[in-house]
């Protein structure tokens, strides 16, 4: 009998020292030990470059990045683009059936022609 309690004594004492170490290891993952500093976002004026859409020669998946625009107003913009030709300026986007002029002045430095 004396040694069944020492095994069982043996027995808690391990699984006492296995639930420390887990819960020392969770906490030494889960907190950071340095503060960290912010990270800064980059410049996004030079990304706002490739992000512009030029509405007279962008692909129906260019024109959706445009807000307001989905497939069938991408696809609108495309067929009256083929029928009357090129935008003069981006406010004759206005003209195409589905686009608002609501819609258009949200483009502002979205959308361009040349």
């Amino acid at each position: 009998m004396p040694n069944q309690k020492h095994r069982e004594g043996l027995f808690l004492l391990l699984c006492l020292a296995a639930a420390g170490i887990c819960a020392g290891l969770a906490f030494r993952f889960a907190v950071p030990l340095q503060a960290q500093t912010p990270q800064t976002l980059p410049d996004t004026k030079a990304l706002a470059e490739y992000t512009q859409v030029e509405l007279n020669t962008a692909d129906a998946d260019a024109l959706c990045t445009l807000p307001g625009v989905g497939p069938r107003n991408a696809q609108a913009i495309l067929d009256y683009r083929a029928q009357y030709g090129p935008f003069a300026q981006v406010e004759d986007a206005a003209q195409v059936p589905g686009i608002t002029q609501a819609m258009v002045d949200s483009w502002a430095g979205q959308a361009y022609v040349r």
